[in-house]
This record gives C-alpha cells, structure tokens and sequence, in this order.
C-alpha cells in the first residue's frame, strides 16, 4: 500500500494557506487595495516562496523559485508584495499548521503531550534605534532578538512561540502568556529549565489545569527552597506555603506557613481583593552522574509518576535545546533576507513552519536496522530539509521522496560529551551568501 503521509502534510499546509488566502483581508496593511490587482507574485506565492526560502542573497531565491526567464519578478516586487502582509497572518498561518500537523502526528507520553520551554538568541541587523533588541556592548554595540518556544518533545515541533527583544527579556513572562492561550484538549506536560522558576509560572499553569516539571535552585541557594528545611540527600517531598503581598506579625512569625513577595516579584493572582494565595506542589532532588544534586518541582503525583520517571521526562528537554541549532542553521533562521524587524518576525513564522514541515516527515520516515552494524542509525535531517524543500516546490512522487529520505542516513554515537563553546554568533552579511 503507498504511504500517503508527505502527501497528505503537504496537502494541509496547502489548506492552510488557502484558509489564510481567503481571508487575507483581514491580514493586509491596506484590506481594501492589498492583493486586489493581478500581480506575478499573489498571496499565496508570496507565502509559499517565504517558506520556501533558503540561504542564498534574495534576487537568486527570487529566480530560483520563479525560473531563471525575463517574466520573473524582481526582488523588489516581492518585497513590496511582503511588506503588504501582517504578522498576524503569519501567526494564524503557523498556528492552523500546528493543529493539522499535531492532527496528522500525535505521539503522546502515557497520555500527555510533553512540551519543553526554552529561548534563544539570534543576531539580526545593528540597529541602535531600537531600544528593544540594541545592545550596547564593545565599539559598536549589536542587535539580538530572543525566541521564547514550546516545542513538542515526541513530535519534533514548535506548537507556539514570542519573539523578545534581549534587552527587554522576560522569559517567565513569556511562558505564561503561551500557557494562558494554549487551548489544546490533549493532557499536557509542560518541562522548563532552571530560569522558570517562579510561584507566578507555577500558578499559571495550575490555573490552566496543566503539569509541569520545572527545575528550581538548589536547597543552598536563594530560590524558592531556601525558606525550608530539607536534607541535603537525595528526597522526595511535597511543599505548601500561602503567598501573600503582606509583611505582618503573623506572616513574618511563621514563615513555615506564608511566604511574603515583595512588591517587586511578579504575582498576577494578588490583590486587593485576593490577598492570599495557597500553592501546593511537589519537589524532587536527585543526584546526577557527577555527583551534584538537581531539584525540580512539579504537579505530577507519585502515584503516576515515581523520582525515576520525573528524571526520565526531565532528561527528555534537552530535546529542544537540538532542535534550536537545527531551526538556525540546518534551516536557516539566521539568514535573514531583511533588516527590518517586522520583516525579520515574518521570516521567523516562515522558518518555524518549514522546520515543523520536515520534522514530520522525518518523524514519520521509517529507518531500516542494519544487521552487525557498529551504531544505529537515524535519518540525515540536513538532506531531509533539501529534499522537502525541493517537495514543496515542485511536488513529485511522494513513495520516491519518502524513500530518499530514508536513504541517507547519519550513525548515532551515544555517550558523547563536549565542553559547552560558546561564543557570539552575528547575523549573516547579505553579502556573504551562498551562490
């Protein structure tokens, strides 16, 4: 029987753009003049050419995708077509695929979805007007955008995601907005690292009736375990505190029973109607293999979920700390064609929809197990890219495309440890790109 799945996702990011297509109105500068004229370049090219972007300088991107003739447009003419679309289009583009793809590809952990938080840095243009995304660093100083992301843990893609400027950063704050507007019938699991923690993320998400496995500092440190008396071993234990804004005699006297925020810490559940508010949550420490100790709190029960299971889910994250290199520069998010941030945000959406594209249809390619073979194996994610690309533009038999992404194949080496190199990557020069 022919597999139908490239087709069938090909298919629904078809639909989708037909969705947005019809009303593009809604999504256009100008509703009553945008896209009315017969032009070479329509809605629908426009978003299929954006997602179809690879890394080369715009005018050759432009005649790859219209052909190498006289009647191609010219890069101008696009971006007078792109500068005419909204971000909000592109948001409700990226989030109808969302929905199709999870549709399509639903691979849940004993029933949850498990979704991991986590941001990065991107260098675009320098631009010392915009106080948002300027940072005044060395002679010249530079721009950098951070990208707040839910990704899909089983699934390989990004269900949602904000776009901060690094020098107004705020990453708890942007978890709980994508937490307040997630509005998916599946039981979730949300899994962030060590910045998250914060009484106000862990009231949203119980607000929201969601899961949660966040790691939180250390019994020593200064965070949220300071206030408490626990054993400096391994433990398993639940925790309850009521929070309030008031600094009395009573609160202060038995700080076992309250916990006072100042001012100052963001809690979006006090008032002055609601002046207490009782959490109550789990916290797990346990040691790692160099013989240091990680905590975490979560809502999950032990009955469900033993200390080996909440390290299993936990270890799962660094999951999308992968999948960011793959999105920058298997993909290609930092080569910009733009230098306006508007434009810059588009092309985010545009990335983040190709990634999800190829990550599905990676996922649901079949890698063949090689008798004798020194390592397993899984598929090339590099070539997968090239070749969806190439499926999008052009179509063509999809059993053959599926199998030549089965075809190249890259061994997996477990147990492979590096030291962490990091070092400040800038935007990709417009004149520094591929031919």
């Amino acid at each position: 029987m022919a597999d139908t799945f490239l087709n069938d996702l090909k298919q629904s990011l078809d639909n989708c753009i037909s969705e947005l297509d019809s009303i593009h109105h809604l999504f256009c500068k100008d509703p009553g003049s945008d896209f009315t004229r017969n032009r070479k370049i329509t809605f629908r090219e426009a978003c299929h050419f954006m997602i179809e972007l690879q890394s080369k300088s715009l005018p050759n991107e432009v005649m790859d995708y219209f052909g190498h003739t006289l009647a191609a447009p010219s890069a101008s003419a696009y971006i007078q077509q792109r500068q005419k679309i909204l971000t909000e289009g592109w948001d409700f583009l990226f989030h109808s695929f969302v929905h199709e793809g999870f549709t399509l590809q639903n691979h849940t952990y004993h029933g949850y979805r498990l979704l991991a938080c986590d941001g990065s840095d991107v260098n675009i243009s320098r631009d010392p007007s915009d106080e948002e995304t300027f940072i005044h660093e060395g002679e010249k100083g530079y721009n950098m955008i951070h990208i707040n992301a839910l990704y899909d843990l089983l699934n390989h893609t990004y269900c949602d995601f904000i776009i901060q400027g690094k020098k107004k950063l705020h990453e708890r704050q942007a978890l709980n907005t994508m937490v307040d507007r997630y509005n998916s019938s599946t039981p979730t699991i949300f899994i962030a690292d060590r910045g998250y923690e914060s009484f106000n993320v862990f009231a949203h998400l119980m607000a929201k009736g969601q899961k949660f496995i966040i790691r939180i500092k250390d019994i020593s440190s200064n965070g949220i375990l300071s206030n408490h008396d626990l054993p400096d071993s391994e433990f398993d234990t639940y925790i309850e505190t009521t929070l309030t804004r008031r600094h009395t005699t009573e609160t202060k006297n038995n700080p076992d029973i309250y916990t006072s925020l100042t001012l100052s810490t963001d809690f979006d559940f006090l008032d002055e109607k609601d002046r207490y508010f009782k959490i109550h949550f789990r916290i797990v420490r346990f040691q790692t293999a160099d013989g240091s100790y990680t905590c975490v709190a979560t809502n999950l029960s032990t009955d469900e979920f033993c200390l080996e299971e909440i390290k299993k889910l936990y270890k799962l994250r660094w999951g999308e700390e992968t999948s960011f290199r793959e999105l920058k520069y298997t993909v290609g998010l930092v080569n910009f064609h733009c230098r306006k941030k508007d434009f810059i945000i588009q092309e985010v959406y545009a990335r983040m929809i190709l990634y999800n594209f190829c990550e599905l249809a990676t996922k649901h390619a079949v890698v063949i197990t090689r008798e004798n073979a020194k390592h397993a194996y899984k598929i090339n994610f590099a070539t997968a890219v090239n070749i969806c690309r190439t499926y999008l533009k052009s179509g063509g038999d999809e059993n053959e495309m599926m199998l030549l992404i089965q075809r190249h194949l890259t061994p997996i080496r477990t147990d492979r440890k590096y030291p962490l190199n990091l070092r400040p990557k800038r935007n990709r020069d417009f004149m520094y790109r591929a031919a």
